[in-house]
């Protein structure tokens, strides 16, 4: 059997290229992105997480949060309170469960993209990004812009045949074609066309089917490329932008992230609040 790393070997040479090009391009106007989270309670401390990392990154990219929190396990008081200090202007929104598998919650977070879509300019973009992932630059959001792209998402760990949940953004424009779909077709019709009913094939097959802009790259870290015992390398840093922690235990995540990305004096405040019920 080929190693995995060899055989992507081919694709990664290409994408190395498209993202020198595309990085290379003039800086294009200001756009905004519209950061979607899907979270409960129980996430809390792992969204905090990932809040906290996109509001430390030292950048000039404007980011709008909304939390679509879980109405069967919402965020308590004093954990929106938490999010709201962090972010004054953040909505939190009681939403039915969104976590990405079935029909049902497929639906769900379709609703709230057009939801947020609603009165923004077409060319900002919509984000979905999953509590367990948190940001070490601000390197994919530049990239995204300049690719002009309807739909960017890292492929590199699914073989580059659709882009992996996490972490993917869609322009609204992009957004608002796929929704004036479900008009005219059923979404249980559509989906009817994957074999996995899960939210990310299903984002990148409504986005494929019409023909739409895809570009898919990398940008995104799993645990198994991250190796906690060392930290983050040089490389890592540039080549990654966030680090998604796919797999239950994922209290690795907070340690991760601590050893990493806080200085000392933010170490204890971050512990306290991260803690939180």
């Amino acid at each position: 059997m080929i190693p995995v790393r060899i055989k992507q070997y081919p694709v990664f040479i290409k994408q190395m290229l498209r993202r020198y090009v595309v990085s290379r391009r003039p800086e294009p106007e200001r756009k905004v992105f519209h950061l979607c989270f899907f979270s409960c309670q129980s996430y809390f401390s792992y969204l905090y997480c990932s809040v906290h990392s996109l509001i430390k990154l030292n950048t000039d990219v404007e980011f709008k949060f909304l939390i679509f929190s879980d109405d069967e396990q919402p965020l308590s008081e004093e954990q929106v309170s938490i999010i709201k200090e962090m972010v004054p202007d953040c909505q939190v929104i009681l939403w039915p469960k969104s976590m990405g598998w079935g029909e049902e919650q497929i639906s769900h977070i379709w609703r709230a993209y057009k939801k947020t879509a609603q009165g923004l300019l077409e060319n900002d973009y919509i984000v979905r990004v999953d509590s367990d992932v948190f940001f070490i630059n601000d390197l994919i959001f530049q990239l995204v812009v300049k690719s002009k792209a309807d739909l960017v998402g890292d492929g590199h760990y699914v073989d580059f045949k659709y882009c992996q949940g996490g972490c993917y953004f869609f322009k609204v424009s992009a957004v608002e074609k796929i929704a004036v779909q479900f008009d005219l077709e059923p979404m249980n019709k559509i989906l009817g066309e994957i074999d996995v009913k899960v939210e990310d094939l299903a984002a990148y097959h409504f986005a494929d089917r019409l023909g739409l802009k895809v570009w898919l790259t990398w940008f995104m870290m799993f645990p198994d490329e991250f190796k906690k015992g060392y930290g983050l390398t040089t490389w890592q840093r540039k080549k990654f932008s966030c680090i998604h922690f796919v797999m239950k235990n994922k209290k690795a995540m907070l340690v991760a992230y601590e050893k990493n990305m806080l200085k000392n004096d933010d170490v204890e405040e971050f512990r306290r609040v991260s803690r939180v019920k």
